[in-house]
């Protein structure tokens, strides 16, 4: 693998090493050659000063302004979590926008992402010790930029600071719905391996798990430390055909109001359908016009011999002209093709080195490398692909020849016959085709490689506690997609008869190769970065010391994501690439003012330069009242931004597709126009998106007020309100404005591109669907969320001896209102933002309550995990149900489901334990308008497709 060598991360890199041996200069500087004594050993009642994720400044009391939420890696792993992503995504405050592993087939696919507050992935920092990590290489819905959680090692994790407030004015760009801070073991000693099995009871998803971790060295006592951890994680795929009715099939014909979305006659199996049709243009196979009932007797027909899983049936609906059935079909279920849960391995090796040399210096070294590898199986392709050649309407000519040119005109051609994959060519007339290919499997599969270096210095020198780090992370994806056709050899392989469309069976691999060729690329994302940070005391008020911290950051960004489909020969493939890089110099400041031993007032600020937008400001004030000891109000008011992301305003352009539906009852004329057929099934419409250099960042305010009591030290609520608007909303402009004045007859607004489907063969006079929409990205709509946090931490000492520890997390949304083109939507409890969410929606409750007993060797953990319900609309996107017909229950039902853990201490040192995850085998959110599972939400339900888990393992520790 090639490292790529840029001037931007050539002076970036200079930039490292100056400032790095800058720092380690000032930090030799400060020892003395003469002796120090040693600091006295704390006391029992002292408690030692840390810095909290949101600020510069150490201190004693944890409870800042901002709400914190901490997760450890021992209540992580007693809660029967096993990634990272898990942990973070598990959160309350996770909401729309979330990237679960689930989304096979995402623009993103492969990786997991957090979105807090449901501001999407790109408004949520992760970092790691906190330091920034490089960008996952793929952005989500081709736009978002986000860290992979995939790509963080799980067992070196100590624990996972959650801040839920803005944090630019300490961290910088996306940090407007909270942050993420990943802190890893840092002085560990002994040696610990962790081994399990765990298998669904619906079978599919086998989980093999080890990981293996050694510390050595004790910084306050041996003055190093060195670290390494081991991890290997395979999750084996469940397949779609392994799950029951309703996640099976396309068809809820069963349920009221539900509709059958599988192929029907017009329709596109493994078995073809075919119709007589002639050319609208001469020559050109893409213009295929259905033959008229009255000229001839025409109806949809099978290609070929329908088999056992796809009976022969007889379409029910009918032609309005001629009152006959639309023809036959086989009626074949595509649901099941794919996979419900993408097979995913991942392989990481993390280390460190510590070294201590006094009280006042500390140094290391750490590195990691992780290798995650997803691969998912999908529904093979149909030849009739719509983009980025309009094939809807080809037809299997009548005559063929060798060189597959001028075939029905030139008699003379080499071996010149009537066309064998043509049941119509005997009288003429060419044949409409409809044809899933069989032999031509859809896959799609990542390999990604993260590997991130960093080293550090801090300690004190006059007074003044500094840290320097430098970042050097780079994060290398690997793509292959097949299954897709190569348009020129489709209408090559049409022409000449090399495809046999009869018996595909007989197609040889050279063919199959040629038609379907695999398609690769590697993608590319790189971080540099050096930080640099000090605090100290600078005069007493009477609550204490007032504080100051600075700091200064400057960071190299790169991505090089180039398009899959280049030359725009695959069908059916959205396609989305991204180039840029950048550089980012920031300044910031922190004074904490202990104004009385009451009143506490933090202010922050952080200016940001990026040499591709300018420059950006953001304040943060938050202030803490403790009137009484066990009683503490707090607030925080902040702005902050996010810069617009490569995909955004790079070279860059992104095609996507969304489920569409004609539903609703303004489509009715639509529908009676084209007689109800095929035509006007829900189908794949294409978003266009190109990115826009004038775009300004989006911009954040946001405050928050709440209050913690904590009357005892093993009990403890919190109460926190947050609101947070957003304005200069980067977005491509609402397809819903361009597609009703479409529809509607009107002209289309300006900004839009409306690009008619190609005519249906069957109606061809009728007005054609719309095959895509293409807008730029635009700084057009705003966003106003709030909602309330609470928080209860608390712990009991039992009779016989049993510890009860309980901690409940809970998240209510008031308000998400999205403002586009002046008109203000409020997506709570909807399944919207329908296109921006990957159709998740954005529930109004979370909850997580945990319950852990311990009793000696014994520990037993109950987590039970909460979703509410949400109603089936996006008004945004059509005022309609965004599924079935009258009579279907627009709503999707709540999600609750209950873990169960439990382990036992063998000895000191071996414990074994077992897991039931979804321990009432609850089913997953039942969703058919969710177009990234089949009938089901994979963002909030994931455990319940998936179903009662059952885990095994064994710990060791030395």
């Amino acid at each position: 693998m090639k490292y790529k060598v840029t001037r931007g991360r050539l002076l970036t890199t200079t930039m490292i090493v100056g400032v790095a041996a800058l720092a380690g200069f000032a930090a030799n500087a400060q020892t003395a050659p003469t002796a120090t004594p040693a600091k006295p050993a704390a006391q029992d009642n002292e408690v030692e000063a840390v810095v909290v994720t949101g600020s510069l400044l150490r201190r004693t009391d944890t409870a800042t302004p901002s709400p914190v939420t901490v997760q450890t890696t021992e209540q992580l792993k007693a809660q029967g979590i096993t990634t990272i992503a898990d942990a973070i995504r598990s959160l309350s405050a996770d909401n729309s926008g979330s990237i679960p592993a689930a989304f096979g087939n995402g623009f993103a696919a492969g990786s997991t992402g957090v979105s807090l507050r449901g501001l999407s992935v790109n408004s949520t920092l992760v970092m790691i010790d906190g330091l920034r990590n490089a960008n996952y290489p793929l952005a989500d819905d081709g736009q978002k930029a986000f860290v992979d959680l995939n790509s963080i090692p799980f067992n070196a994790v100590e624990r996972v600071e959650t801040l839920k407030d803005g944090a630019s004015s300490l961290y910088g760009a996306d940090a407007i719905g909270g942050v993420v801070n990943i802190i890893m073991k840092s002085n560990y000693q002994g040696m610990s391996a962790d081994a399990s099995y765990g298998t669904s009871e619906h079978g599919g998803g086998d989980q093999y798990r080890f990981t293996g971790d050694i510390g050595y060295g004790d910084l306050d006592t041996d003055k190093y430390n060195l670290y390494l951890d081991v991890e290997y994680q395979l999750d084996k795929a469940i397949r779609g055909d392994q799950r029951g009715f309703p996640y099976n099939t396309n068809d809820l014909t069963s349920i009221p109001g539900g509709q059958n979305n599988n192929p029907q006659a017009g329709g596109s199996t493994f078995y073809g359908n075919v119709k007589r049709a002639t050319l609208g243009t001469p020559g050109n196979l893409a213009t295929g016009v259905a033959l008229s009932y009255a000229d001839h007797p025409n109806q949809w027909q099978p290609l070929r011999a329908c088999g056992a899983d796809a009976p022969l049936t007889t379409d029910v609906r009918t032609d309005d002209d001629f009152n006959q059935s639309l023809g036959t079909y086989c009626a074949q279920n595509v649901a099941n093709f794919g996979d419900i849960q993408p097979k995913q391995s991942r392989a990481a090796v993390y280390g460190r080195f510590t070294i201590k040399p006094s009280d006042s210096l500390e140094a290391y070294l750490s590195g990691s490398f992780v290798q995650s590898k997803t691969s998912v199986r999908g529904t093979p392709v149909t030849i009739s692909s719509s983009t980025p050649n309009n094939l809807s309407n080809l037809v299997l000519p009548v005559w063929i020849c060798d060189s597959g040119v001028n075939c029905a005109t030139d008699t003379t051609a080499v071996n010149r016959r009537l066309n064998p994959n043509n049941p119509f060519a005997a009288t003429g007339d060419y044949a409409l085709i409809k044809y899933r290919f069989s032999d031509l499997p859809a896959s799609a599969r990542y390999n990604n490689r993260m590997m991130r270096l960093v080293g550090g210095v801090k300690g004190d020198v006059a007074d003044w506690n500094y840290q320097a780090n430098l970042v050097i992370a780079h994060d290398s994806l690997e793509s292959v997609q097949t299954g897709f056709l190569s348009y020129k050899q489709l209408m090559a392989d049409i022409q000449t008869g090399a495809y046999n469309f009869i018996d595909p069976s007989k197609n040889s691999a050279a063919v199959r190769k040629a038609l379907s060729p695999d398609l690769a690329k590697t993608s590319t994302t790189d971080l540099d970065s050096v930080n640099f940070q000090a605090s100290r005391s600078i005069f007493s008020l009477p609550g204490g010391d007032a504080q100051l911290g600075l700091g200064g950051e400057f960071r190299y960004e790169a991505t090089n994501d180039p398009a899959l489909n280049p030359v725009n020969d695959a069908q059916g493939l959205g396609n989305a690439r991204t180039e840029g890089n950048r550089t980012v110099a920031s300044a910031f400041a922190e004074l904490g003012l202990p104004i009385t031993d009451k009143i506490e007032v933090n202010v922050s600020g952080r200016y940001d330069h990026y040499s591709d937008f300018g420059g950006n400001f953001s304040p943060k004030i938050g202030v803490k009242f403790t009137p009484i000891k066990t009683v503490a109000l707090r607030g925080t008011i902040s702005k902050g931004f996010r810069a617009p992301s490569f995909s955004e305003a790079g070279n860059s352009a992104s095609q996507g597709f969304t489920t569409f539906s004609f539903d609703a009852d303004k489509y009715a004329a639509f529908r009676a126009a084209h007689g109800n057929n095929e035509y006007t099934k829900a189908y794949s419409l294409s978003s266009i998106t190109t990115a826009n250099p004038d775009l300004d960042p989006e911009k954040s305010t946001s405050y928050t007020v709440g209050a913690v009591w904590a009357p005892t030290r093993n009990f403890s609520v919190s109460l926190d309100y947050y609101h947070i608007k957003k304005t200069d909303v980067i977005a491509q402009a609402s397809a819903g404005t361009a597609l009703a004045a479409y529809y509607a007859g009107q002209p289309i607004p300006a900004g839009y591109v409306v690009t008619a489907d190609a005519a249906d063969p069957e109606h061809p006079t009728a007005l054609a669907r719309v095959l895509s929409v293409a807008s730029p990205y635009i700084n057009a709509d705003s966003l106003v969320t709030s909602g309330l946090d609470l928080n209860v931490q608390a712990t009991f000492y039992l009779p016989a001896d049993v510890k009860w520890t309980s901690n409940l997390d809970a998240t209510t949304l008031f308000d998400f209102k999205y403002t586009q083109d002046g008109t203000t939507y409020n997506y709570v409890g909807k399944e919207a933002p329908y296109v921006l969410s990957s159709g998740a929606g954005t529930p109004k409750n979370r909850l997580s309550w945990t319950n852990t007993f311990e009793r000696g060797p014994i520990h037993v953990t109950g987590v039970m995990s909460y979703v509410s319900g949400m109603r089936e609309v996006d008004d945004s996107y059509d005022s309609a149900c965004l599924y079935g017909d009258e009579g279907f229950n627009c709503r999707v039902k709540s999600f609750t489901t209950v873990d169960l853990t439990g382990a036992y201490d063998v000895t000191d040192k071996a414990t074994v334990y077992a897991d039931v995850m979804n321990l009432f085998d609850t089913g997953p959110m039942f969703n058919p308008a969710n177009y990234a599972g089949v009938n089901w939400n994979p963002t909030y339900s994931q455990s319940g497709i998936v179903g009662r888990y059952f885990r095994v393992g064994v710990r060791l520790k030395y």
